[in-house]
């Protein structure tokens, strides 16, 4: 059976369970939460949460609290620090999944065999059988043998008691290491680098992949990463080709000693390919460059939404039409929701996985309501939003995870959904995933560091650069010249990359530009506070700008700038003329 056979058959078992369970979905919520009850009703947390008592859903809600990471950190140091088990679930721990927390410090949380069983399954296999069906229904071709890049790197440590911990969407392809050769055309070691800032991956990745013409997919955990590889082709493409026709591996490029010596005995001077690859780069990259050098080429994937559309819509300048599959609504406590079709952001709620609840969020709000009652997954609306609430079984007990989620449509009796906003997070340029606390704690070191406090600062996702990046609007106490000014940039970049691990390595790989600082004029968030009081807002209502993220918010602080010339400001102005 050729590899990806075997993929669509795993992805086809899915996705009859998907199918299956979506059809009864409150049936299916109430067989995972009695299994989750009654496997963990005597682990420490269980028994503290007397979990044995739970005999319905009525009895859940009521005996069990909702529940923050507050309420699990403790457990999950004792888990790591003493090496105690069975104290959150009582199934064995396997690894660690972590994801965005404080300042600093990101949330982590264990993974029993079921969590990750799950997650192995539809991470890996899903995206593979819906490519293959769409491909069969609007091709009318089969699925060929899968051989691509995988634009990604599998970062990951071990903790104290070394047990691995890395990010929720590696966790499919780190078990895949035996068989990756069979379709990722870069090697294991290049995937799962020991020393990935020794590595100019983007240039390797890419030297691997124009390498081989039979090229039939582009993977990544998220689309960005595909788009950002595009651009790192476009300004680099003499020189791979030039690489290419000699059989080397660039000696300006960073590269490991070893890995240099390794990559390139796998390399032969190709001076055919170079052509043939340097024939298409000269006509330009005004048409969709991949098909052009990958003619085999019939899809693509990796995490996508609504957040992240200005790459997709990039993307498509150098894809084409190329049919792509969002991988799905997951994160360190679970895999909430698979796509079952190519083309869109929503995906299917997956009642045999995880058991949901749903807190209403009423218009115009971010937050539900502390008194509002949970509902269930047959419960919620299309069209409405919800902040979610889920249970698992790797020690999860109505956990809120800040996710707010909006009901697209139904699948079956199952609602869809879309990831909207996560509640903590402050920005998401590249899915860098910056909180709140992240955020203040940068701006306040930087002006802790210059000298120059601020009476108030917002910052705004900057897309007038490529790579897009940070800009910070500050009302300064004093006033600022263009050197203080340009050390603040300086200061406010390395603290972004001291606070978020994701920001650090995005800046590296080049998907995030250096951030701008625009200053504002004196009395700007006065006016701003002033100018809603005048629309009735109550004072004692009016919160900081932490992100200036609508339109009536741009045009505020946009008016209020001091300093003069910024590409931000002028893509500003002429998105302003061009919507006039």
């Amino acid at each position: 059976m050729p590899f990806s056979d075997f993929g669509i058959f795993l992805g086809d078992v899915s996705l009859w369970e998907i199918n299956h369970f979506t059809k009864d979905p409150l049936k299916a919520q109430k067989s995972v939460l009695k299994k989750i009850v009654r496997r963990n009703k005597n682990c420490e947390l269980g028994k503290k949460l007397h979990l044995g008592d739970v005999k319905s859903i009525e009895d859940y809600q009521r005996i069990v609290p909702l529940t923050t990471y507050a309420d699990y950190e403790p457990y999950v140091d004792r888990m790591i620090n003493n090496k105690e088990d069975r104290l959150m679930f009582s199934g064995k721990n396997i690894r660690y999944c972590s994801s965005s927390g404080s300042v600093g410090k990101p949330k982590i949380l264990p993974k029993g065999i079921n969590d990750l069983w799950k997650m192995q399954c539809i991470g890996f296999s899903v995206s593979v059988a819906v490519a293959a069906h769409w491909l069969k229904k609007n091709k009318g071709i089969r699925m060929p043998n899968q051989m691509g890049p995988l634009v990604l790197v599998l970062s990951g440590h071990n903790l104290d008691d070394n047990k691995r911990c890395n990010g929720a969407g590696q966790v499919p392809l780190t078990y895949l290491k035996p068989i990756t050769r069979f379709f990722c055309t870069s090697p294991y070691s290049l995937l799962c680098p020991e020393h990935e800032e020794l590595l100019d991956t983007s240039y390797l990745q890419l030297r691997f992949a124009l390498e081989n013409r039979n090229v039939t997919y582009l993977g990544s955990l998220v689309i960005t990463l595909i788009t950002t590889m595009f651009d790192y082709l476009e300004e680099n493409w003499e020189m791979l080709c030039d690489d290419i026709e000699k059989g080397i591996i660039n000696p300006n490029i960073k590269c490991t000693p070893e890995l240099r010596a390794k990559y390139s005995k796998m390399f032969k001077p190709n001076p055919s390919r170079a052509a043939e690859l340097r024939k298409e780069f000269e006509k330009g990259f005004d048409t969709p460059i991949a098909p052009r050098i990958w003619p085999k080429l019939v899809w693509g994937y990796g995490m996508m939404g609504s957040s992240l559309q200005v790459y997709i819509d990039k993307l498509r300048k150098s894809v084409g039409d190329l049919p792509l599959h969002n991988m799905g609504y997951a994160a360190a406590e679970g895999f909430f929701a698979a796509p079952v079709e190519l083309n869109v952001n929503d995906s299917v709620l997956l009642p045999h996985c995880i058991f949901f609840e749903f807190l209403p969020i009423e218009e115009g709000e971010d937050h539900a309501r502390d008194d509002v009652k949970p509902l269930l997954i047959n419960e919620i609306e299309v069209g409405k939003d919800y902040e979610l609430v889920v249970s698992n079984f790797s020690g999860l007990y109505r956990y809120k995870i800040e996710d707010v989620v909006h009901v697209t449509k139904m699948y079956n009796n199952t609602p869809r959904v879309e990831l909207l906003y996560r509640q903590n997070l402050s920005m998401n340029v590249a899915n860098e995933k910056t909180t709140t606390q992240m955020v203040e704690y940068a701006a306040a070191k930087t002006a802790e560091k210059t000298g120059v406090g601020f009476k108030g600062f917002s910052f705004y996702p900057d897309y007038s650069t490529k790579p897009p990046r940070y800009c910070m609007f500050v009302e300064p106490e004093k006033k600022v010249d263009e050197e203080t000014r340009k050390k603040m940039i300086e200061v406010l970049d390395e603290e972004l990359k001291g606070v978020n691990e994701k920001y650090f390595k995005y800046r590296r790989w080049g998907m995030l530009s250096e951030p701008e600082i625009l200053i504002l004029k004196e009395k700007s968030y006065w006016d701003y506070r002033e100018s809603l009081r005048a629309k009735g807002v109550v004072l004692n209502q009016i919160k900081p700008v932490t992100v200036i993220n609508s339109p009536e918010r741009e045009k505020f602080f946009f008016s209020h700038v001091e300093t003069e010339n910024s590409s931000t400001i002028d893509e500003y102005n002429n998105k302003s003329k061009a919507n006039a």
